[in-house]
């Protein structure tokens, strides 16, 4: 695969779990019952834990390769 595709698809990735994250978040806020501000609350924690996993490892990678350029 062409490496500009692959950067492009994992920014839109990494946009679109972002808004997930937005939207998890405007539902526990508003959200009626307590079972639902909980799980919605559960799954803001784990998206966002793994989108702030990949883009460290993602930084991690960047920095490795630019230490092996020089």
């Amino acid at each position: 695969m062409d490496p500009k595709k692959v950067k492009r698809q994992l920014i839109i990735g990494c946009i679109t779990t972002g808004a997930t994250i937005i939207l998890a978040s405007i539902q526990a806020i508003f959200a009626p019952y307590i079972f639902i501000r909980a799980m919605s609350v559960l799954v803001i924690i784990v998206n966002s834990a793994a989108l702030g996993a990949f883009i460290r490892e993602m930084f991690i990678i960047k920095e490795k390769k630019m230490k092996s350029s020089e």
